[in-house]
């Protein structure tokens, strides 16, 4: 079964966090500016499902675009909005690139303090595109996906690393031309492979060599991440260490919601945290 993430055509979602003080001002104090007074600040999310949030991935979740706003919002004292205008339909690093170039996003991207680039996971192996992808295996199936990962050779990743690579450094190029002085991050993929219980059915003997190909596939995007949000001034968010350990190879487990695709409350917490971090 194909581990891309899909869904419905993308929205907005926009919520706004405000920040009130605690104390009340005393008779010689100037009263507190008004929220309507205050500058709002705005946390541009772009990219994939990663954080989406639909209601059918993780139900009740809040998802980390908003809790980061909130709690940003909080260090700061300014009120912050998030604006997520990631997508759910399975758009792969090139999908992102068009809706940069389109201008659909110009806008809020110009308005952007914050932008936070979510790319890469719909691209990953078993590969569906280029020289490394064979048409004989059947990827709409867990064994015929793990067949594929298992022929997955050195070469082939690097092939496609470099190519998804050079899409999102345009992806990265786009956002910064629109929004220079905007902090910028962008998110590695974790594994949502191993620890799976469809692969795991598959036994130890094709499940164990099939994660390690997708830990090699995810550290090389992860490296590759890093070095393209660097060159723009920005910063790389790790998720696959911190979703799978350094090895890449510890199952996520309650890190992912149900479908064990999007990431679970725990899990939009911890990226939020990671955000806050960096």
């Amino acid at each position: 079964m194909e581990r891309r993430i899909s869904g419905a055509a993308p929205v907005v979602i926009a919520v706004t966090v405000l920040i009130v003080g605690c104390a009340p001002s005393s008779p010689s104090e100037s009263p507190a500016p008004s929220p309507s007074e205050t500058a709002t600040h705005t946390v541009v999310v772009i990219g994939d499902s990663i954080p989406y949030n639909s209601p059918d991935d993780c139900p009740g979740c809040t998802g980390f675009a908003d809790s980061y706003a909130e709690a940003l919002g909080a260090t700061e004292g300014e009120t912050y909005t998030a604006v997520n205008r990631s997508r759910h339909d399975g758009a792969r690093t090139a999908d992102i690139l068009d809706e940069v170039q389109s201008g659909s996003l110009d806008a809020v991207l110009s308005d952007a303090e914050v932008v936070i680039v979510s790319a890469g996971y719909n691209d990953q192996a078993p590969y569906e595109q280029g020289d490394c992808y064979d048409e004989s295996i059947n990827l709409d199936t867990t064994a015929g996906a793990a067949s594929a990962l298992l022929a997955t050779t050195p070469e082939c990743i690097a092939t496609q690393t470099a190519a998804t690579g050079a899409t999102l450094a345009s992806v990265l190029d786009g956002v910064r031309e629109r929004a220079p002085d905007a902090t910028l991050y962008a998110l590695g993929s974790y594994n949502s492979w191993t620890g799976w219980s469809e692969f795991d059915a598959l036994g130890p003997e094709i499940e164990r060599p099939a994660s390690q190909t997708i830990a090699a596939v995810l550290g090389a995007w992860r490296t590759m991440v890093c070095a393209e949000v660097e060159r723009v001034d920005g910063t790389c968010v790790d998720l696959l260490t911190a979703f799978n350990g350094a090895d890449g190879l510890s199952p996520a487990g309650d890190l992912l919601a149900a479908d064990y695709n999007h990431p679970s409350q725990k899990g939009n917490d911890l990226i939020r945290d990671l955000l806050l971090e960096n």
